[in-house]
């Protein structure tokens, strides 16, 4: 028998992951006066339920970007913070693809491990409504703060959210241990890793959107040289010196390169540089 709820860990003080299936994590940050649900998921499980048990207090729910495996679970709430440029990617998202997500991470191992299926995952019958929000947004939960980074690569709208008071970052899929460069150029995805890097001084743990990935359960913050790694994938590849291996993933083909504790896929439609951008010195 799998694990039957997603499973949560409290990852810092009033901080918990909640890992949906392997599917995703989503994080909780509960303040003095409010508390903040950091992704929606895929929409497997009960999230409000979840959310429920742990605080009492009223949560304001932000997107790091809209992805199927971030956002597949909005519908369950009346209003979501996300960057304009994923709000119509957001949208886009069906009942279909959701359980398509699903099964195909469920063949990852994940359906060894945890006990789930397709038929848990149920239409919407509303978009919430869409909060727009940028670089420089705070979200205050009383005597703690979250603060957005625009961070472009992943997707075109993806953020990330600060915690400097418990020196924890929140990087959704933005720079992580296998970064999807499928919505911008290698040049932006560069730019994003070098900007994380420099709010390193900032915060102690970082955590990404896909803790316990697949069959692998786990809450642990990634490895500290992630952003360092990326950044000298993109180089690589800009130079023409990455090794460069084909793989499948969700039912295509991508390329991807790898580099320290990192990897970095890509595809045939992703632009090296775009206009107007300023290069990488390489």
């Amino acid at each position: 028998m799998g694990i039957k709820t997603p499973y949560v860990c409290e990852i810092a003080p009033d901080t918990y992951a909640i890992n949906e299936f392997g599917l995703n994590a989503m994080f909780l940050c509960v303040g003095s006066e409010r508390a903040l649900l950091i992704d929606t998921g895929t929409g497997v499980c009960d999230l409000k339920a979840e959310v429920a048990k742990l605080t009492d207090k009223p949560y304001d729910v932000v997107l790091t970007h809209g992805h199927v495996d971030h956002a597949g679970g909005m519908g369950a709430f009346e209003k979501v913070y996300i960057h304009e440029k994923d709000v119509q990617m957001a949208k886009d998202i069906t009942v279909e693809r959701r359980k398509d997500y699903a099964d195909t991470l469920g063949k990852m191992n994940g359906y060894n491990v945890y006990d789930y299926s397709t038929d848990m995952v149920k239409a919407w019958d509303s978009y919430p409504e869409f909060v727009l929000i940028d670089e420089g947004y705070v979200f205050e939960l009383g005597d703690r703060s979250l603060e957005v980074f625009f961070a472009p690569g992943h997707t075109p709208g993806s953020i990330t959210l600060l915690d400097r008071k418990n020196r924890i970052h929140f990087s959704g899929d933005a720079c992580n241990g296998n970064t999807l460069c499928l919505g911008a150029s290698i040049t932006t995805l560069y730019h994003t890793a070098e900007k994380l890097k420099a709010l390193e001084p900032y915060f102690d743990q970082d955590f990404n959107g896909h803790h316990g990935y697949a069959g692998v359960p786990s809450c642990l913050s990634q490895k500290k040289t992630v952003r360092d790694d990326v950044m000298e994938i993109c180089r690589q590849i800009l130079k023409g010196t990455a090794n460069v291996t084909e793989q499948a993933f969700l039912g295509g083909t991508s390329k991807g390169a790898n580099y320290g504790n990192a990897r970095v896929v890509f595809n045939d439609k992703t632009p090296m540089i775009e206009e107007g951008e300023v290069p990488v010195e390489l």
